[in-house]
C-alpha cells in the first residue's frame, strides 16, 4: 500500500514541475494550442503558476489533515472538462490523497498536460495509484464534471454506483461602490481571465443604485487584447449582431458587450449588470440562484466572499459547487 506521506512527496515534486522552464511542458501546452485555441500559453502559464504554488507541503498537509486515508481504496473515474486549462487536476489530487484509485478520462480538449503530469507522478512511484483510460468501465464510484446536458447523461450512466456530479455555474461580484481602480483592475481578471470561459468567471454585476457602470467598464479595458483573439472575437461579433437585431439595449466596448439584466447566465463576451437598493434583494437574488452560483466575489459580508482578483486562484479547500470532495471520497 502506498502511504499519504509518499503521495505527498509526489505532488510536491511535481509542483516544482510546473514552470516555464520546463520543455516538455512547455510543448506540452504549445500542442494543446494548436488543437484547442481557447487555451493558450499565456492562459495556461497562468494556472501552472497557481498550482505550483499550491502543491507546497504545508498547503497539502493543512488539506489532508481533516480527512481520512482509506486502507480500502476503490477505482474513482475522474471525467475532466476542458473549458479551462488544468480544471480537472484538483479531483485528481483529492482521488489520490484520499488513497483512491484515480481512473483518468481526460478531457479530448485538455490531455496533453495531463498526460504528462501522470507520467511524471508515475515516476514518482504512484503506477498502483493512476491509470488513463478511454472509456470508464469497472470503476467504483465517479466524478464528473460537464455540461448541463452531460450531466442528465451522467446521471443515467453512473446510476449504479456513487457519484459526484457537476453542471453549469457562473459567479458574481457585489460591489459597494468604494473600490479602488486597482480593486477593480482586479475584478476585470475575475470576468476576463480564461475568456470567461471558466465556471469561476464573474458573469454578472451587482452595483449600488449610486454606482455607474462606466468606471468599472473603463478598468476592464486593459482586457481589450481579446479581441484579437479570433474564437473570441467570433462570439463577440455574434452576440453584438445578435443584440442589434433584436433591438435589445446594450454597452459595446469593442470587445465585450455589457447589458443591463439581473441574470447569471451572459453568453460568452456578454456581461450583465444590475443595480440594487439594498442588500435585501442581493441576499433575494442569491437564495433563488443558490444551485447556479459558483462563487461571490467582492464587497460582501458572507463567509464564501472571495476577495476581488482571486476569483481564478482558489484555495485546495474551496471545492467546486461547495461540495466537499474528500468527504465524498471518504465515504466510499
Amino acid at each position: 500500500m502506498i502511504e499519504q506521506s509518499k503521495v505527498i512527496k509526489a505532488l510536491m515534486h511535481l509542483g516544482t514541475l510546473l514552470t516555464p522552464y520546463n520543455e516538455e511542458l512547455q510543448a506540452a501546452t504549445h500542442r494543446t494550442y494548436v488543437e484547442n485555441n481557447w487555451l493558450t500559453q499565456e492562459n495556461y502559464a497562468l494556472s501552472l503558476a497557481h498550482w505550483s504554488d499550491s502543491l507546497s507541503a504545508e498547503s497539502l498537509q493543512k488539506f489532508v489533515d481533516s480527512y481520512q486515508y482509506t486502507n480500502n481504496p476503490k477505482k474513482v473515474g475522474v471525467i475532466m472538462a476542458g473549458n479551462i486549462p488544468m480544471v480537472g487536476f484538483h479531483d485528481l489530487l483529492c482521488v489520490l490523497l484520499s488513497g483512491h484509485h484515480a481512473v483518468i478520462k481526460p478531457s479530448s480538449d485538455d490531455k496533453y498536460v495531463m498526460l504528462y503530469i501522470v507520467k511524471e507522478l508515475i515516476a514518482c512511484g504512484l503506477d498502483a495509484k493512476l491509470s488513463i483510460v478511454e472509456r470508464l468501465d469497472a470503476i467504483d464510484a465517479v466524478i464528473a464534471t460537464g455540461s448541463n446536458n452531460t450531466f442528465r447523461y451522467f446521471e443515467l450512466y453512473f446510476k449504479h454506483i456513487p457519484s459526484l456530479l457537476r453542471k453549469n455555474r457562473k459567479s458574481l461580484a457585489i460591489l459597494s461602490g468604494e473600490e479602488s481602480d486597482d480593486e477593480l483592475d482586479a475584478l476585470a481578471d475575475d470576468v476576463f481571465q480564461y475568456f470567461g470561459l471558466g465556471c469561476r468567471n464573474v458573469s454578472l454585476l451587482l452595483l449600488p443604485k449610486q454606482m455607474g457602470i462606466t468606471r468599472v467598464l473603463d478598468r476592464f479595458m486593459k482586457y481589450k487584447e481579446l479581441a484579437n483573439h479570433n474564437k473570441y472575437a467570433n462570439n463577440y461579433t455574434y452576440h453584438r449582431a445578435l443584440l442589434l437585431m433584436n433591438q435589445e439595449q446594450h454597452l459595446d466596448t469593442g470587445f465585450a458587450l455589457p447589458k443591463e439584466r439581473m441574470s447569471l447566465h451572459a453568453p460568452l463576451a456578454c456581461i450583465h449588470y444590475a443595480h440594487y437598493d439594498a442588500l435585501s434583494e442581493v441576499n433575494a437574488f442569491i437564495s433563488e440562484n443558490q444551485e447556479d452560483i459558483q462563487c461571490i466575489v467582492g464587497n460582501y459580508s458572507s463567509l464564501a466572499t472571495v476577495p476581488l482578483g482571486n476569483a481564478q486562484t482558489p484555495d485546495l479547500q474551496d471545492f467546486a459547487d461547495g461540495i466537499d470532495t474528500m468527504s465524498f471520497l471518504n465515504n466510499l
